[in-house]
């Protein structure tokens, strides 16, 4: 099926200059480009040297911000894995279906049957994370996934014996990465646009690095007050009591630094063989970072840490917001968001104003390959914000991981129902939401709580 001429049309002339709209729109000429989406697992907010982190050294991956798009706004639809995996393939609030049952619908839409039936081949390596491991459970390939090598899902990829060698973990991204330039040099040679998901490990729970992978940090020396956010200060003085915290915070730099030289040869790759210009990237992460600090107890984390000493490395930083994984304060969902497409998307270029969520992720690509958006879906297109330009939502977004905590953002207004409290920050004022303006503006308080009361009487009680 050719994708609507109209649709790729608009799409693609959002993203050129006006003096190259009328060769792109033609008829004649596919414009769709090839799309791989990077995305890391409980990589923080702040994790990257391109986000101000004092010590990590990301090269490769500070590159796509320079030479792409960098969405200051861009949210998860969930604080923590499975969830917001869900959200970006289905673009649908994970509390409707999936979080009742952890396992993706194969047969409603998804992204991959979108841009299967617009001619795209698609390939899915890492990790999945969206349906179970049971008899009954689909495959990727049910999804409409071409080629597959996934981990944490019904065919597992990797056999207990790769499992079980040492440093497995801190392996696994070279394989992907092995496995995504043998599937690309393929579609260039079948000459057929490809989607590519590299779901990848880093910077998932127990860090174990090799000894190489330390080496470029063999000499740090950790100053806390180097951390601009005195909750991320409290933290690390915290992890300082439970270990070694130069030690932890060599092994957390290590794994984002060996996920940047293994992406290094994905963008060579791409060079060498010609099809840079061709090829959308997007890179970003399924929530903020672990370990599970701010929502759970420390007493439940120093006892997980003893029980697992490599857990102390999990010494993530979520930028200037409160919070870690899990939780719905934006240290829990607010990610990284960068988008190279070279020639198209503007260079050097940060959207500070847009709201990207991960429900936009499916609408917004279908519009920009041509493929017809399905109906019922949270998600926006949002495709002219990949052009840059400040796109305001038509409705908020809206949280809900577990019972018991409903979040919207709205414009600049954060609000969260706990209990039936409300809390209601300005979040651009006050990325930490440490300051509940609920009783100084009880008006605009009771706003959010009747959206917040009435968006959970329309999903969560479905």
């Amino acid at each position: 099926m050719s994708p609507p001429l109209h649709l790729l049309a608009f799409a693609v002339c959002a993203l050129l200059p006006v003096s190259a709209s009328a060769t792109v729109a033609s008829p004649t000429q596919d414009t769709r480009p090839n799309i791989i989406f990077i995305l890391c697992d409980d990589l923080g907010y702040g994790d990257l040297a391109v986000n101000g982190h004092p010590y990590v050294k990301s090269p490769n991956i500070d590159r796509l911000a320079a030479e792409g798009l960098t969405i200051q706004n861009a949210y998860m639809s969930s604080a923590w894995c499975a969830p917001s995996r869900y959200a970006l393939m289905s673009g649908r609030y994970p509390a409707h279906y999936f979080q009742k049952s952890l396992s993706m619908d194969a047969e409603a839409p998804n992204l991959y049957q979108l841009l299967k039936s617009v001619g795209y081949t698609t390939a899915h390596f890492g990790k999945w994370h969206m349906s179970g491991k049971g008899a009954d459970a689909p495959t990727a390939a049910a999804y409409g996934v071409d080629e597959d090598f996934i981990h944490n899902g019904k065919v597992e990829g990797w056999n207990k014996e790769e499992r079980d060698q040492p440093h497995w973990r801190e392996n696994t991204t070279q394989r992907y990465v092995d496995l995504a330039i043998d599937f690309i040099q393929r579609q260039k040679v079948a000459e057929a646009p490809f989607y590519l998901n590299l779901w990848v490990y880093p910077t998932h729970s127990y860090i174990d690095p090799r000894t190489d992978m330390l080496e470029p940090y063999r000499d740090l020396q950790v100053d806390i007050q180097d951390f601009e956010n005195p909750l991320m200060r409290d933290f690390l003085t915290w992890i300082s009591t439970q270990g070694d915290l130069e030690a932890a915070m060599r092994a957390y730099c290590s794994d984002v630094t060996e996920l940047d030289n293994q992406l290094g040869r994905l963008l060579q790759a791409l060079q060498d063989l010609g099809i840079d210009e061709d090829t959308l990237i997007v890179f970003s992460s399924d929530n903020g970072p672990p370990p599970l600090g701010g929502v759970h107890n420390r007493d439940q984390l120093a006892k997980r840490i003893k029980e697992r000493p490599t857990l102390l490395n999990c010494v993530g930083s979520s930028g200037p917001f409160r919070d870690r994984k899990i939780s719905l304060h934006d240290g829990g969902t607010r990610v990284p968001f960068l988008v190279r497409w070279p020639g198209k998307v503007p260079s050097g270029k940060i959207n500070s104003e847009t709201i990207f969520t991960g429900v936009d992720l499916l609408p917004t690509i279908a519009t920009l390959v041509g493929a017809e958006i399905p109906h019922n879906l949270d998600g926006e297109n949002l495709v002219a914000a990949l052009a840059g330009e400040s796109i305001k939502r038509s409705e908020p977004h809206y949280w809900n991981d577990r019972p018991g905590w409903t979040t919207v953002r709205d414009k600049q207004w954060k609000a969260h129902l706990q209990k039936g409290k409300i809390r209601l920050f300005n979040i651009l004022r006050d990325p930490s939401e440490s300051n509940d303006l609920s009783q100084r503006l009880p008006e605009r308080a009771s706003h959010y709580l009747a959206l917040l009361e009435a968006w959970e009487a329309a999903v969560l009680n479905q």
